[in-house]
């Protein structure tokens, strides 16, 4: 039988675009390789399990005791993204994945797009109104300056822009998060989306001690201090850590100010997609540009989740229905970790040797010196109380 008779067939037998994917057979094995690491890594809803990852930190945690008002396991963000996807490197990179399971971890390339979606009403700008014009601008300036910077940095350093690009977006929006929902929008390596999430994580326990000690140098008030923990370090329990670490009252005014970070995260893993998407667009025969390779069009699932992020935040969402939604993004996303992890061997995460951490740490050390620069401006100025 030829080609031509061959792709006939296929025609004629097919039913619908769902004829496209593995049969239930097939994908079985891997899709409950990755049910079972995730049930017995979070504290999912449904699954009365109290066998967790996220139990056993939490039982740590009382044993270690809290280490400037944070949970040390939290402060090594510890969550329903990070422990399936240590769960799943261990299995994988120890015991090795079985060829039957390899069909049903392919599946991760549909449940990230579905988990970001879902994310959407996560995000309500409402909830940062009240922090006042000063913190919130500083807070949108540091993102789209941050994620810049670091575009910019990769280049020099010649760094994969796949994997500059992932730093940029969970080093601008101060959260790891954004590492894995880059991955489908960037077409990341999944060893490239591990590292630069242990990149982002590794700069937060460093900046979270040294921030502090700038801070107090060039004067800082406890307001000022709140706020800069919350920008210049990111990624909660880290930034709540920094700043208590400072004092009690600037670790209570970065609670407040952690919520404008927060909620104008989507901008910036958007932000970072769309130069990268342009610059692609405007390249397209520069075999060097990787970054979107693929994608021809806007993704039409990221145009569903800016238009349910509108939605949010026009309040749309009630508080039951946000948190009914947040309890399936952690099955997604957890069962998304798993595959990941059960995916990629620690060879693909080390060889990108150590251009990706001096790229977060260039990156991550000039924004906090231009935080604290401006910072200080505003104390000067009286933008925060002296």
């Amino acid at each position: 039988m030829n080609t031509q008779s061959m792709a006939i067939h296929y025609e004629l037998g097919r039913k619908s675009w769902f004829s496209a994917l593995y049969d239930l057979k097939a994908v079985l094995p891997g899709l409950l390789a990755m049910f079972f690491i995730a049930i017995f890594s979070n504290n999912l809803a449904g699954v009365p399990n109290p066998f967790t990852l996220q139990n056993l930190f939490a039982w740590l945690d009382g044993v270690i005791g809290p280490v400037h008002h944070q949970s040390l396991f939290q402060v090594l963000n510890s969550n329903f993204v990070w422990n399936p996807l240590l769960v799943g490197l261990i299995i994988g990179n120890v015991f090795g994945v079985p060829d039957s399971w390899k069909r049903g971890l392919s599946y991760i390339h549909m449940l990230m797009p579905l988990g970001i979606i879902m994310l959407a009403p996560h995000f309500m700008l409402g909830h940062a109104l009240k922090l006042g014009a000063a913190p919130i601008l500083i807070c949108t300036a540091s993102l789209f300056l941050t994620a810049t910077l670091t575009l910019w940095i990769a280049k020099l350093f010649r760094l994969d822009d796949r994997h500059g690009s992932i730093i940029a977006g969970g080093l601008a929006t101060g959260d790891p998060h954004a590492c894995a929902i880059l991955m489908p929008l960037i077409k990341a390596k999944g060893g490239q989306v591990v590292h630069a999430t242990a990149c982002v994580i590794g700069f937060g326990l460093v900046s979270m001690y040294l921030l502090p000690v700038l801070g107090e140098w060039v004067g800082l008030t406890p307001q000022a201090l709140g706020l800069a923990s919350v920008v210049g370090v990111g990624n909660g329990a880290q930034a709540l850590f920094a700043a208590f670490g400072s004092s009690y009252e600037a670790g209570r005014w970065a609670t407040w100010f952690d919520v404008g970070r927060h909620v104008i995260m989507p901008a910036g893993f958007l932000y970072v997609f769309i130069v990268m998407f342009v610059r692609k667009l405007r390249r397209r025969d520069d075999e060097t540009v990787m970054a979107t390779r693929g994608i021809k069009t806007f993704p039409l699932w990221l145009g569903v989740f800016v238009f349910l992020w509108a939605l949010a935040c026009l309040h749309l969402f009630k508080e039951p229905a946000h948190h009914a939604i947040f309890a399936m993004v952690k099955w997604d996303f957890s069962l998304a970790a798993a595959a990941l992890g059960l995916s990629v061997s620690f060879r693909e995460i080390t060889q990108h040797g150590l251009k990706g951490v001096l790229v977060t740490l260039a990156a991550g050390l000039l924004r906090i010196a231009l935080l604290l620069a401006a910072l200080v401006i505003c104390v000067k100025t009286g933008l925060f109380a002296a």
